[in-house]
């Protein structure tokens, strides 16, 4: 599904917005995607609409220091996703009420490992719609950042 999203934040990330999703499907179809991969990123979409993040920008208003994360959540993340987290805060590249938002939607997966590419899905989800230009660069580097990456 990440070769989808790669390809929309391509086409359409500058654009005033995406076309409906019968349009977008019709459009990913044509350009080669498979209907689970279109699927599940129109269901990503959809998501995205839905996030409220009122709530985790008051985390923003105040300072809230060092965040550690408990032994019962590290339990859930790979080696490779709790140092992907770990990198995420070091580098503020999150606000606090990001962080917490992708948090959050972590522990709502089903039971079992999370791993690093699950996170950056849900990373892009919370800083999809800031477009900034810090923002552009990270959506960069998570889409098109991994070896092996073909572009269509």
């Amino acid at each position: 599904m990440l070769e989808v999203l790669a390809y929309l934040f391509e086409q359409f990330y500058n654009a005033d917005g995406l076309p409906d999703m019968s349009q977008l499907a019709k459009k990913l179809s044509l350009a080669g995607f498979e209907g689970e991969d279109i699927h599940d990123a129109l269901t990503w979409l959809s998501e995205l609409k839905q996030i409220d993040v009122a709530p985790y920008k008051l985390l923003d208003s105040s300072e809230f220091g060092f965040r550690s994360l408990h032994p019962m959540e590290l339990e859930r993340l790979s080696e490779d996703a709790a140092i992907f987290m770990h990198s995420l805060d070091a580098t503020r590249i999150l606000s606090a009420g990001e962080r917490e938002l992708v948090l959050d939607r972590l522990w709502r997966e089903p039971e079992g490992e999370v791993t690093v590419e699950r996170i950056k899905l849900i990373v892009l989800m919370v800083i999809w719609q800031k477009r900034d230009a810090l923002t552009n660069l990270l959506i960069e580097e998570l889409l098109f950042g991994r070896e092996g990456f073909a572009l269509h």
